[in-house]
């Protein structure tokens, strides 16, 4: 009897004052994603190497509360392809074979993962480290080496300014750049930098005595006093970085000349002394590394007709249209009389050119026939365009399967841009030319206020026989032999 009474008076408390299970409010589903395990981590992968404090980024999203205050616009701009800056693109007429070397676009699975923490409420999760997010700097840096003096831009006319830098190669052979970074000093007037190799020679004393090592010259706009083309550096663009079994060659001796594009923008700016970073290995690779470009066509034949053209094909882009375009097509030629025909030579990388108001920039390489496991047409670059966000696009895929490129060979490029106040880089380039707020037509040109289409292609050639002892001596012959393998596309 004792008990049963116990036991009623415990049923009678639970009524009146209910259960613990019955009093705990209900959580509800668990979050499908939490800041902790899945939003910091993909926000770190992605965004916060920009976007944090000392970063390019308008703010910083590197904390929880910065996260979930820009939710919104983040969701927006990565929902439109903005964000992360990467102007390559897939489409239905021009769609890479390969996918590209470090592409910081989000997988569908990531931006679901971000959507569904933000519409669960912005759970935290269990507390953890946030990775930190990729460096972009070079890393494994040898030397670096920069002006003794700087150039002081101004005015309204853009300005081609060289540098000869030494890259400080002694010894007997050939050393091996793997990595080479530019440092813009003032990167508001740094419109692009191209770097170049002079092999020792009567030309490159010459060109020493004339101007001394690191001191500022006029080189014009014409091609800079060079043997090769190493690389060119673009606003929004990341090092020049290869593997080991790949690299550029440079001479015991040679020098480097850096050509600088400035833009002052009707402005007097302090003087610019941009470094280079390099990075050379000791391994002998199995290919070289070198650039070259196709595009720019100024005329016919290899300027087709388009819109507003006459009786003659023009590069000219009216002002107050919306979506105009230019067509051009450039076939691989032979190789001097006396040069041997080239062999094995791929694509290893595109870098897409345009100036202020490109809006979109595309090319196809068209072969006689299919070759080997190529296929006869295949796109080899498409994507839209911001000037401010330039990029080396490096193909994903081993070194033997890049896209080969031959002599008879065509690159079909074209471009389009937006020349009506619409396009807020027209307002801009209007400003930095002191001109009205009123479109102008726009020509092909050097300046920043023309206009340009260009494909720059990094090029994969086989590298020569490694010499059987450290004490041969370098053969300029050997050099010599390399220059004339670069592929002779017409710039």
């Amino acid at each position: 009897m004792r008990s049963i009474a116990l036991a009623f008076v415990g049923l009678a408390f639970a009524a009146a004052c209910g259960t613990d299970a019955e009093q705990a409010p209900d959580p509800g589903p668990a979050p499908r994603a939490t800041w902790y395990q899945d939003a910091a981590p993909i926000l770190a992968q992605h965004c916060m190497s920009c976007h944090q404090a000392g970063g390019i980024g308008p703010f910083s999203m590197t904390s929880y509360d910065s996260a979930v205050d820009y939710s919104s616009r983040m969701m927006m701009e990565i929902d439109k392809g903005t964000m992360p800056p990467f102007d390559a693109r897939e489409e239905a007429d021009c769609t890479p074979r390969f996918s590209w070397v470090d592409d910081p676009r989000l997988s569908t699975a990531e931006k679901d993962k971000l959507q569904a923490w933000i519409e669960d409420g912005f759970a935290l999760g269990t507390e953890a480290a946030v990775p930190p997010p990729p460096r972009s700097e070079l890393s494994g840096v040898t030397r670096t080496v920069a002006p003794v003096e700087g150039w002081a831009t101004s005015g309204t006319k853009d300005q081609f300014i060289c540098y000869i830098l030494d890259p400080q190669v002694t010894g007997t052979q050939l050393s091996w750049l793997t990595g080479l970074q530019v440092n813009p000093d003032l990167d508001e007037v740094v419109h692009h930098a191209v770097i170049t190799g002079v092999t020792p020679g009567p030309k490159l004393t010459d060109l020493v005595n004339a101007h001394g090592i690191g001191k500022p010259f006029d080189c014009g706009t014409g091609a800079t006093p060079a043997d090769f083309v190493i690389h060119i550096w673009t606003p929004g663009n990341q090092p020049m970085q290869t593997q080991g079994d790949i690299a550029v060659p440079v001479a015991p001796g040679a020098k480097l000349v850096m050509q600088i594009h400035y833009h002052p923008a009707g402005q007097t700016h302090a003087p610019d002394k941009t470094s280079l970073d390099l990075r050379f290995s000791s391994q002998w690779p199995k290919r070289m590394y070198f650039v070259s470009a196709a595009g720019n066509a100024p005329a016919a034949p290899t300027l087709l007709s388009g819109p507003g053209d006459l009786d003659v094909p023009r590069f000219l882009i009216p002002k107050n249209a919306a979506d105009h375009s230019e067509h051009m097509r450039f076939t691989i030629p032979p190789p001097p009389a006396g040069q041997p025909p080239l062999t094995d030579v791929r694509l290893f990388s595109i870098n897409p050119h345009m100036h202020l108001i490109g809006t979109h920039i595309s090319a196809t390489l068209e072969r006689p026939a299919a070759r080997g496991t190529d296929p006869q047409t295949e796109c080899i670059a498409n994507g839209g365009w911001n000037f401010d966000w330039q990029r080396t696009y490096q193909y994903s895929a081993p070194l033997d399967q890049l896209p080969s490129i031959a002599i008879g060979d065509v690159i079909d490029i074209r471009c389009k841009w937006n020349n009506t106040l619409d396009n807020p880089f027209v307002q801009r380039m209007l400003n930095d030319s002191g001109l009205p707020l009123q479109p102008v037509d726009i020509s092909l040109g050097e300046q920043t206020t023309n206009e340009m289409c260009l494909e720059i292609f990094g090029l994969s050639l086989p590298a020569p026989a490694q010499p059987t002892s450290a004490s041969e001596p370098f053969s300029m012959a050997q050099l010599d032999a390399m220059k004339l393998s670069l592929m002779p596309l017409p710039q």
